[in-house]
């Protein structure tokens, strides 16, 4: 089989599925990029056995074909290639040559009936969903997700659809991020489900620059998700997400509204001399005055003081300050309400405008 194809043509699509081709391999055809033509269509995908994202484009062979290809090579040989360069592939029984102007590539390739396709007949209930409505509560959740945690049911991000509205939940155990958004589909809904945190991090990094609808299909184990050309299928987290609701405060004793870059910009300079590993701070709040200290074992301090809008009583509390900056990344306005009910109290940051994201930071000795 022979295929001419413009580099940046075949690049794009290349890049998109081979972020989720995992560097290290104890399966060799996983590091591998399937690659099939039929009816003029080109389908390039990539998997790790948990996540699979493919996407397609037009080619100019009508001749069904499918092989398996090493994916970090063929990207990297594309990149290093010139701008509107042609590349030539001819395939011949296990193995790849690519001739692009005087340049020439062999690369040996393994069957495609030994790579591991999900299976596309399980998937039954469908729903759409606006790729701007998907990304916010995708963006606003994530960074929330723990990491190789024993409770492995937090090491995703919680979705359902319900009642004409999107919810996404993610927690590590000491901060966790709430987002809710109305979709125009209010009679469809998915249950509970849990989707792992790669799977997250990837479909919200490929949906970022699409505009259009997301199509959902949930299988019993899986979950697949469609947008133009490409298509990311992902298994579950068997299992079931924490009861969230009593960790976000509905009422809370104490609250302020702060500008939210003064806000961040302080924290980053008291934060300098926060231990290391902990990156602990303490905010002392008085009449119209927040105070942030910060110190670590060499006993270096930092203090810096904040004027705002606070007539409560006295009040000392103490955060990770990288929790705290994470979630006024992701706020939209330019204040952020901030809400306590004591010492000991989870702080809750809010949009004043906007209650539809909440972030939840749980409190720390410090």
């Amino acid at each position: 089989m022979k295929l001419n194809i413009n580099k940046e043509s075949l690049l794009e699509p290349l890049q998109k599925v081979f972020g989720v081709v995992e560097r290290r391999q104890t399966i060799p055809i996983l590091s591998n990029i399937y690659f099939q033509t039929k009816g003029g269509v080109l389908n390039l995908t990539g998997s790790d056995l948990e996540v699979q994202v493919s996407s397609s484009l037009k080619v100019d062979t009508k001749e069904n074909f499918k092989t398996t290809i090493p994916g970090r090579k063929l990207l990297d040989i594309c990149r290093s290639l010139p701008d509107d360069s042609i590349m030539k592939l001819s395939f011949k029984e296990n193995e790849l040559l690519i001739n692009s102007g005087k340049s020439r590539f062999t690369l040996r390739t393994l069957v495609a009936d030994e790579y591991p396709l999900f299976d596309e007949s399980s998937y039954t209930s469908q729903i759409a969903i606006d790729q701007s409505t998907f990304f916010k509560a995708f963006s606003k959740t994530v960074f929330c997700m723990a990491q190789q945690d024993v409770r492995y049911y937090l090491n995703g991000l919680m979705m359902e659809v319900v009642q004409g509205e999107l919810q996404t939940v993610a927690s590590d155990g000491h901060r966790l991020a709430l987002a809710k958004n109305s979709i125009s589909n209010e009679e469809q809904s998915i249950s509970q489900l849990i989707i792992p945190r790669k799977a997250a991090q990837e479909l919200l990094r490929l949906i970022e620059k699409f505009d259009g609808a997301i199509d959902v299909s949930v299988a019993k184990n899986s979950i697949k998700f469609g947008f133009e050309s490409v298509q990311l299928n992902t298994k579950l987290i068997d299992g079931k997400f924490p009861d969230f609701k009593n960790v976000v405060p509905e009422e809370s004793k104490h609250s302020f509204i702060i500008d939210k870059e003064l806000f961040k910009s302080a924290l980053a300079r008291v934060s300098i001399l926060s231990n290391e590993k902990y990156k602990g701070i303490r905010l002392d709040l008085s009449h119209h005055l927040m105070t942030i200290n910060a110190n670590n074992t060499e006993q270096d301090e930092a203090e810096e003081e904040v004027v705002i809008n606070y007539e409560s009583e006295e009040i000392s509390m103490g955060f990770n300050s990288s929790y705290l900056m994470d979630a006024l990344n992701v706020i939209d306005s330019k204040e952020v309400q901030v809400s306590f009910t004591d010492t000991n109290s989870s702080c809750l940051l809010e949009n004043p405008n906007d209650k539809s994201s909440r972030w939840v930071i749980m409190p720390m000795r410090i």
